[in-house]
């Protein structure tokens, strides 16, 4: 998979993170992270059309290093979620689901949950990804949101305002090898009933046009 040379390479950015640096470098960044990154999406091109995020930051609003410090691959983003795989010095990052859902979206999943059957459903999803490491995103919600009562059976769920699942694994020498693609899939079909359960349930954002 990923070579050693790959956490070289980051370590270095980490330490020359300018424009200069990479331009000079950039044959580095695309043999030993980005090629790795379109073989691994390669192999689970059965999920869907990969997206892989520009290296460059966008700084004219925010106070933010010129070149991103990890490389992100989105696959099968549709504006319902999806799969994402993400490589950088905290590790391997391997999520399912919808990062940031929109206020229609969260609408539609709290009445998704609000309801037994459907709510079930979600549970079984969420129990699924566990059983491969990936832990559903903690309630960003302290309180239940407007329409809800406190003391709901399902409060800690309509108190989610991330709608996705996570393992970030340590940089370790299975990284290296190539069992590294046969776990990220492992761990992603296992994510997969969640991702059909969104997108049956809560969909793409309707709101101008968000998710096309």
């Amino acid at each position: 998979m990923w070579p050693p040379e790959a956490l070289d390479f980051l370590r270095e950015l980490e330490a020359n993170n300018d424009r200069d640096w990479f331009r000079a470098n950039r044959g580095r960044y695309d043999t030993v992270l980005a090629e790795p990154a379109r073989e691994l999406a390669e192999q689970l091109s059965d999920l869907g059309r990969p997206h892989f995020f520009r290296p460059y930051n966008d700084t004219r609003f925010h106070m933010r290093p010129p070149i991103k410090e990890q490389l992100g691959v989105a696959i099968g983003h549709g504006g319902a979620g999806g799969y994402y795989f993400e490589l950088s010095l905290d590790g391997l990052l391997v999520a399912a689901g919808l990062h940031a859902p929109a206020p229609d979206q969260l609408a539609r999943f709290r009445a998704a949950v609000d309801e037994d059957r459907r709510a079930r459903a979600f549970e079984r999803a969420v129990e699924n990804a566990a059983e491969a490491g990936l832990a559903l995103a903690e309630p960003g919600l302290k309180r239940a949101p407007r329409g809800y009562p406190q003391d709901h059976p399902r409060i800690e769920r309509l108190r989610l305002t991330e709608l996705a699942v996570y393992n970030r694994h340590p940089l370790e020498p299975w990284l290296h090898q190539r069992r590294c693609g046969a776990r990220v899939r492992a761990e992603l079909d296992k994510a997969g009933p969640l991702v059909k359960w969104l997108a049956e349930n809560v969909g793409p954002s309707q709101r101008l046009g968000r998710g096309t």
